[in-house]
């Protein structure tokens, strides 16, 4: 009695014949949905106008500047972001800001805001937001607005600050950080109604 069935080189013929014909049949189902897509820019508007936004904005991510005074201070200044004005292009503004100038005298100070706003023109930057004054002279102060002068490293808080020192507490109306002509010595000049609260070492 003959027996049927498919054997093991005629199954290893008909895939050789069938496997291509079904990849064919594949590809031609590609191209056929992709023939279906009119409109090959659908998506790209959202790209332009993240792009054109960034144009505009122009942030810089990380930005760090440092340099040396006339007199010889050491001034960094870093942010988180900056970007330009574009009304005025020779300001930019920039958020979480921290500076730090070292003087020719070995003192310290370190200064960091929420905000600031940077001339280009007159090389000030202005601090605003929660400010904070640390001094390797032992002063920590905060205040809501400091003027730093980058290019003599003198620093001017306007309005009201707060804090400890040597001494103990206190309270001006306003901070001058300056250098001595004579011997460069930084000093910190409170003014403006003075208020110290002096608590004696143990």
């Amino acid at each position: 009695m003959a027996r049927f069935g498919i054997t093991y080189s005629r199954l290893i013929a008909i895939l050789k014949i069938a496997l291509p014909m079904l990849a064919l049949g594949l590809l031609s189902t590609l191209f056929l949905v992709s023939n279906r897509i009119t409109d090959s820019t659908a998506s790209v508007p959202f790209a332009k106008v993240d792009l054109a936004q960034r144009a505009r904005e122009q942030q810089i991510t990380a930005p760090f500047f440092s340099g040396r005074t006339k007199a010889g201070h050491l001034v960094a200044f870093s942010a988180q972001s900056a970007r330009p004005d574009p009304d005025k292009p020779s300001r930019s503004s920039a958020t979480r800001m921290d500076a730090r100038i070292d003087f020719v005298d070995g003192s310290r100070i370190t200064v960091s805001a929420q905000d600031a706003m940077i001339d280009n023109s007159t090389h000030i930057a202005t601090l605003e937001g929660g400010v904070f004054i640390i001094s390797s002279t032992g002063y920590d102060i905060q205040t809501r607005k400091i003027i730093a002068h980058m290019r003599d490293a003198t620093l001017l808080a306007p309005e009201t600050v707060r804090g400890e020192g040597p001494g103990g507490k206190l309270e001006a109306g306003k901070l001058e950080v300056t250098q001595g002509d004579e011997n460069g010595e930084t000093t910190l000049f409170f003014s403006d109604g003075v208020k110290l609260m002096y608590e004696p070492l143990d």
